[in-house]
Formats: C-alpha cells, sequence, structure tokens
C-alpha cells in the first residue's frame, strides 16, 4: 500500500468496492481497509462532505387566483 501513489489506491479502491458491490466479503474488507489509508492521505474530499450545489430560487410570477380569458 505505501507504495501506491495516491490515484492507484483511489483506483484499487474502485476496483475492490466494485467488487464488493457483487457480494464478496472479503473484498468488501480489503476495500474499506483501501479506502481508510486513502482518507488518511487526502483527507476529507469536498464530494464527501460538501453540500450539494443547488441553484437560487428564481422568483415566481405571482399569479391572479383568477384565469384571465
Amino acid at each position: 500500500m505505501d507504495e501506491m501513489d495516491d490515484e492507484q489506491l483511489a483506483a484499487a479502491v474502485y476496483v475492490w468496492r466494485t467488487k464488493a458491490s457483487l457480494g464478496d466479503q472479503e473484498a468488501a474488507d480489503i476495500a474499506d481497509m483501501l479506502e481508510a489509508e486513502l482518507k488518511k492521505r487526502i483527507g476529507p474530499t469536498p464530494s464527501m462532505h460538501g453540500e450539494l450545489w443547488t441553484r437560487p430560487e428564481l422568483p415566481q410570477k405571482r399569479r391572479p387566483w383568477w384565469r384571465f380569458w
């Protein structure tokens, strides 16, 4: 694990997570271990802890309660 750079480690986590999603418990354990190492190296990322960006609400044009025709 120490000889892998961050990109290789992230790729390995992805591969093991994919195997774990198919039901392999050993793969899930390995993915957890690798992911913990990755988080230790790079810290929390915005995608893991940040709020999702939402567009500001546009002001709604008020409609009259009656329909003009």
